[in-house]
């Protein structure tokens, strides 16, 4: 085993020589786990006949011995075995478990082929409590060694709302809040820049089973907001229990949208695209159909504040606004969208309530 284990490690080394992703070579992973597995199987010990007392006696005799071992100094009792790691000590390694494979790629466990042709030295080593199950703490190591793709991501949530449904830890609280604090999520962007994202930083998500699936997705989202890609495979009581987050509002969305905490780029900067502007009223003209009178006021306050309505005369306040039938001037600012959309139904209703106006004021022909 002490050779494997060298040869193994210089196999990792002249990989690592040829380029830093670059992993040992698969077919000298393979010589050198069949060499562990051949000499595993001489250290399996059967029943014996006809007493049981000499099989016993010789298994404790080998793992005394194997306790006082120098091939990993300083472990409590060391025994070396295979690894999808390489060699190393058996309480560094761990028992494999489906439910972890998804997100839990660093963590040093029994090859499959080990468990399933030397599963006697397997099991003998997990009831001597030597080889452990994979634990939280093994979970929170890797999350804190490295961000999670988002399909790890993903199978990662799932086996903590599985936890946490079954209540399956004493403090879930504390659980809860070591696992956010430790994972990072790293998502592959278009311009291949990459964007990495705590948990801990992440309060709310976006809910496509009611009224935030007419949120607009690709424009400026609120920091706080976990990506879309990852909240759709979950039902939102799930995030909500597990996870203690947040549904994403439409007034909180808005807030975003019309004053950020750093200017929005042009394209989506509510007072300088028009086309922008359009897609955000009329999305929320939809939204306003489900929305309570107490919203709609909030939404209504915080639009009055903003030059986003697309007129005849650029972008104006929506009391600065007048509807088509007011058109008594020519230099009125007339609600004008870039695409030609009729304003009319739930848009022109929706207008009215945040204050573009349907008359033009009396004062206003006086002083005309």
């Amino acid at each position: 085993m002490d050779t494997v284990r060298k040869m193994w490690n210089k196999g990792v080394e002249d990989a690592r020589n040829k380029g830093p992703d670059t992993s040992i070579d698969p077919e000298l992973q393979d010589t050198l786990r069949g060499r562990a597995l051949h000499a595993l199987k001489f250290f399996t010990f059967h029943p014996s006949t006809p007493s049981s007392v000499v099989s016993v006696a010789l298994e404790e005799a080998f793992f005394s011995c194997a306790a006082s071992s120098s091939l990993f100094s300083g472990a409590k009792s060391p025994f070396p075995i295979m690894s999808t790691s390489g060699v190393r000590d058996a309480s560094d390694v761990r028992y494999p478990d489906e439910t972890f494979s998804g997100f839990v790629k660093n963590l040093p466990v029994i090859p499959q082929e080990f468990h399933e042709q030397a599963k006697s030295i397997v099991d003998t080593l997990r009831r001597r409590g030597m080889l452990k199950e994979i634990t939280f703490a093994d979970v929170l190591q890797e999350l804190r060694d490295r961000p999670l793709s988002e399909v790890e991501m993903i199978a990662c949530f799932k086996w903590w709302v599985k936890m946490y449904t079954q209540g399956s830890s004493t403090n879930l609280d504390y659980v809860r809040t070591e696992l956010l604090n430790a994972a990072v999520l790293s998502i592959e962007e278009t311009d291949n820049a990459g964007k990495i994202i705590p948990l801990s930083t992440i309060e709310s998500f976006l809910n496509s089973r009611s009224i935030g699936s007419l949120i607009i997705t690709d424009g400026p989202l609120p920091p706080h907001l976990l990506p879309v890609s990852i909240s759709r495979h979950f039902d939102p009581p799930s995030l909500m229990t597990a996870f203690k987050w947040r549904e994403l509002s439409v007034v909180e969305w808005l807030r975003h949208v019309a004053n950020p905490p750093a200017p929005h780029d042009p394209e989506h900067d509510l007072h300088l695209s028009a086309q922008w502007a359009e897609r955000v009223l009329t999305q929320l003209s939809r939204a306003s159909q489900s929305l309570s009178k107490n919203r709609l006021d909030e939404i209504a306050a915080i639009l009055r504040e903003h030059a986003c309505v697309p007129t005849s005369c650029g972008l104006k306040k929506p009391e600065e606004a007048y509807f088509q039938n007011a058109h008594v001037f020519h230099d009125l600012p007339v609600v004008t969208f870039p695409s030609g959309v009729a304003v009319k139904g739930p848009l022109e209703k929706f207008l009215q309530v945040i204050g573009v106006r349907k008359h033009v004021a009396l004062q206003i022909v006086v002083n005309r």
